[in-house]
C-alpha cells in the first residue's frame, strides 16, 4: 500500500493582539514541515501588504507571490552573514563611504537577461559553509484590512507596531507558559475584540472565532527577511533587526535581510500624514548600520567610520567584521512606477542608504550596488507600481540576487 506524502509546509490562519493595543491582526502562518538530512537554518519572515484604504491585503499580487517564493525556493546562505567588500579602490565621498557601482541593461528585460555577473555565485570571506534556509513564514493584515480588527491609522506608527508584533510571534511563538489569565476578563475580550484590548496579550494566539488556542510550535529562528510590498515595504524599512535573545536589549541582532518592493518614497507624506520624517529617520539608521550593537552592547562604527580601516589589513578587518552590521537590503522597483520614479527613489537612497546614483539616467533597466554590498537596487524597464502580469519576473530578479549575494 502506497504511503501518504507528508505535506512539505503547515499553512493556517491565526490572530494575534497587537503589542500596544491588543488590536486584533489576521496572520497566515507558513511552516515547513519536511525534515532534511541537510544542516537548516530557520529563518523568519514577514510579509506586509500595501496601503489598506486604497485596497491593500495580504490577497495582493506580490504578497502572494513572495509567500509562494519563500515557501517553494530552495534558498541557501553562508552560516555568518558577510556581506562582500568591493575590492576596488573608488573614491570616497564626503562621508568616506565609496561611490555606488551601476551596470545598465538597456536591452532585453528577462530575467535570463540580468547580468550576467550576477548569476555568478558569490565567494564569502574566510570560506564560510553554506547551509540551507527553512522559512517560517507570515504574511499578515495591518489593522483595519482582511479580517483585522481596528482601522488604519494616520501616522503609520499603529502599523509600525503591527509590524513588530508579528516579529515578536515569530520569536516567541514557540514559548510555554506564558499567562494569559487577564484575557479571561470579559471586561478586557470586549476591549480587545473593539481594538483596545491589553498590549501584555501578544503572547496569545487566537482562531477567528476569538476563541484562545495553543500557540503553534515554532523553531529557534537564526536569522530574518523582513520584506514589503509598497506601504508595506516602507513601513518594514523602519523594523529593526531582531536581537539574539529578545530578552536582553544588548545582546547582539540577528542577520536581517529587508526586502523592499515599489518603496513609495514619493507619496511617504500622504501614507504617513506627513510624519514621513521619523521613518525615514529609522530607515537610515538601519540602512547605515547605525542602530548596531555587539554582543557586549558596544556600539559598532559607522559606514564612515569604519571605511577608515584598511581591507588590507586581516587583523583590523576581523575586528570591522566582528562589528559590522548584519544587515542587507534589497530593493526592485518599476521604471514607470506612478508614484514614485527612480530618481526619485535613488535620491532617497543617496540620503538615508549611503547610495551616489549618477547625475543622469537613461532608459533600459538599472542595477545599483552600495560597495560594501549591503544595499542593491534594481530599476525594472516597462514595470509599473502593481506588477501585475509581472510576478513571475519580479521574483526570478529576487532569485538571481539572492544567489548571487549568498552563495559560498
Amino acid at each position: 500500500m502506497a504511503s501518504i506524502p507528508i505535506p512539505r509546509r503547515y499553512r493556517t490562519i491565526v490572530y494575534i493582539p497587537s503589542r500596544t493595543d491588543g488590536t486584533m491582526l489576521e496572520v497566515c502562518l507558513s511552516i515547513p514541515t519536511s525534515t532534511s538530512s541537510q544542516p537548516q537554518a530557520y529563518t523568519g519572515v514577514v510579509i506586509a501588504h500595501p496601503y489598506g484604504p486604497l485596497g491593500g491585503s495580504y490577497n495582493n499580487n506580490v504578497v502572494g507571490a513572495l509567500l509562494q517564493w519563500f515557501e517553494t525556493s530552495s534558498l541557501s546562505a553562508p552560516i555568518t552573514l558577510s556581506t562582500k567588500k568591493s575590492k576596488k579602490a573608488g573614491k570616497r565621498n564626503s562621508t568616506g563611504a565609496r561611490k555606488g557601482s551601476l551596470d545598465q541593461d538597456t536591452g532585453n528585460t528577462d530575467a535570463a537577461s540580468i547580468n550576467a555577473a550576477s548569476l555568478t555565485p558569490a565567494k564569502s570571506a574566510g570560506g564560510a559553509q553554506a547551509e540551507s534556509l527553512a522559512c517560517v513564514i507570515c504574511a499578515f493584515n495591518f489593522r483595519g484590512c482582511g479580517k483585522s480588527k481596528g482601522k488604519t491609522s494616520w501616522l503609520g506608527e499603529a502599523e509600525r507596531e503591527d509590524y513588530q508584533t508579528v516579529v515578536d510571534f515569530l520569536q516567541s511563538g514557540s514559548r510555554t507558559g506564558t499567562s494569559t489569565s487577564h484575557l479571561n476578563n470579559p471586561a478586557e475580550a470586549e476591549r480587545r475584540d473593539s481594538g483596545t484590548g491589553s498590549p501584555a496579550s501578544n503572547r496569545a494566539v487566537f482562531d477567528e472565532t476569538g476563541r484562545e488556542i495553543d500557540p503553534p510550535r515554532i523553531p529557534f529562528l537564526s536569522r530574518f527577511i523582513l520584506s514589503g510590498f509598497s506601504y508595506g515595504g516602507m513601513i518594514a524599512s523602519t523594523i529593526p533587526p531582531p536581537l539574539r535573545n529578545p530578552a536582553d536589549p544588548t545582546s547582539a541582532q540577528l542577520p536581517t535581510t529587508y526586502i523592499l518592493i515599489s518603496y513609495p518614497a514619493g507619496v511617504a507624506w500622504f501614507l504617513t500624514s506627513g510624519a514621513q520624517g521619523g521613518f525615514y529617520k529609522r530607515a537610515k539608521a538601519i540602512l547605515q548600520g547605525e542602530q548596531q550593537q555587539s554582543g557586549n552592547a558596544t556600539a559598532s562604527k559607522t559606514g564612515a567610520e569604519t571605511a577608515t580601516i584598511a581591507e588590507t589589513d586581516v587583523g583590523a578587518e576581523a575586528v570591522e567584521e566582528s562589528k559590522k552590521a548584519t544587515v542587507e537590503a534589497y530593493f526592485i522597483t518599476g521604471a514607470h512606477d506612478q508614484f514614485t520614479s527612480p530618481k526619485t527613489l535613488l535620491n532617497w537612497l543617496k540620503t538615508n542608504a549611503g547610495l551616489n546614483p549618477p547625475n543622469k539616467l537613461t532608459g533600459g533597466s538599472w542595477v545599483l550596488t552600495r560597495p560594501d554590498g549591503a544595499i542593491h537596487v534594481d530599476v525594472v524597464e516597462d514595470v509599473d507600481h502593481f506588477w501585475l502580469d509581472r510576478e513571475q519576473e519580479l521574483v526570478d530578479r529576487l532569485q538571481a540576487w539572492w544567489i548571487n549575494t549568498h552563495s559560498v
